[in-house]
C-alpha cells in the first residue's frame, strides 16, 4: 500500500469498504508508518518518510457481518431513494416545461386574436349558410376589449 489520506469526507466511504475487505479476507500484517504531511493530514504508509521514523501499530478487528449487511442495505435503500427522488424531479421538470409550453401557446393565440380584432375594421361571423353576418360597431369594440382582457390573462401583460 502506497499513501493514504485520511479525510472527513472519505472516511465513511473508507470505514465501509474496509469493513467489506476485513470479512472477505484476513489482512496481513505489515509494518506501517505514520506520518503528519505539511498540510496537516495524516498520512499512513508502508514506506518511511525518513530513516528513522518509528512504526505505527495497526489493530484491525473484524467487523460485525450483521453490521456490514445492514450498512450495505441502508446503503442499497439510500440509493434507491436517490434514484426515485431523480425520476420525480425529472418527472416534475418535464410537466413543469408542458406547462409553460401550453401557456405560450395560449399567450400567442390570444394576441393573435386580439391584434386580427384590433387591425378589422368590420367583424363577421359566419352563419349557417356560410354567408358573413356582421357585428356592430358597439359588438365589434366589445369583442375587441374582451380579446385585450384574455392577452392580458394569457400573457401577464
Amino acid at each position: 500500500m502506497r499513501y493514504f489520506r485520511m479525510t472527513v469526507s472519505s472516511l465513511w466511504r473508507g470505514v465501509s469498504c474496509a469493513a467489506l475487505l476485513a470479512c472477505a479476507t484476513a489482512l496481513p500484517a505489515q509494518e506501517i508508518y505514520k506520518s503528519v504531511d505539511a498540510q496537516g493530514n495524516v498520512v499512513y504508509s508502508d514506506r518511511a518518510p525518513s530513516k528513522n521514523a518509528p512504526t505505527t501499530a495497526v489493530h484491525v478487528t473484524e467487523p460485525d457481518p450483521a453490521e456490514v449487511a445492514r450498512l450495505a442495505k441502508q446503503q442499497q435503500i439510500l440509493n434507491a431513494s436517490d434514484r426515485e427522488r431523480q425520476k420525480q424531479e425529472a418527472a416534475e421538470a418535464r410537466d413543469h416545461a408542458a406547462l409553460e409550453h401550453k401557456q405560450q401557446v395560449n399567450c400567442e393565440n390570444a394576441r393573435n386574436k386580439y391584434y386580427r380584432y384590433k387591425d378589422s375594421n368590420r367583424i363577421y361571423q359566419r352563419d349557417a349558410d356560410g354567408n358573413r353576418v356582421y357585428y356592430t360597431d358597439s359588438e365589434a369594440d366589445v369583442m375587441r376589449e374582451q380579446a385585450r382582457r384574455a392577452m392580458l390573462a394569457a400573457c401577464g401583460s
